[in-house]
């Protein structure tokens, strides 16, 4: 099976489809700019399942220097790993 590895910011639209937190973080433009390429990309990898466990801890990278395979963010941070269905 193949697995992807998704930033917060995917993570978040992909399971329930919620692009708030954005705001805090972008400009308006900036934020409109983003959701648009979470969405192109999380469309190219789907469909996809949920591949971790936050309780065990397993499926978690906490920190990750690869980018996000959703966005292709370059950002460093958590990441989580997601299986294609």
């Amino acid at each position: 099976m193949e697995s992807f590895w998704l930033c917060d910011d995917c993570l978040f639209a992909a399971a329930y489809e919620d692009y708030s937190t954005l705001s805090l973080y972008y400009t308006t433009d900036e934020t409109g700019e983003r959701i648009a390429a979470m969405q192109c990309g999380l469309v190219r990898l789907m469909p996809i399942s949920a591949d971790f466990d936050p309780v065990a801890g397993w499926g978690i990278k906490a920190f990750s220097p690869l980018p996000c395979d959703g966005c292709g963010s370059p950002l460093h941070g958590q990441r989580h790993r997601f299986t294609r269905l």
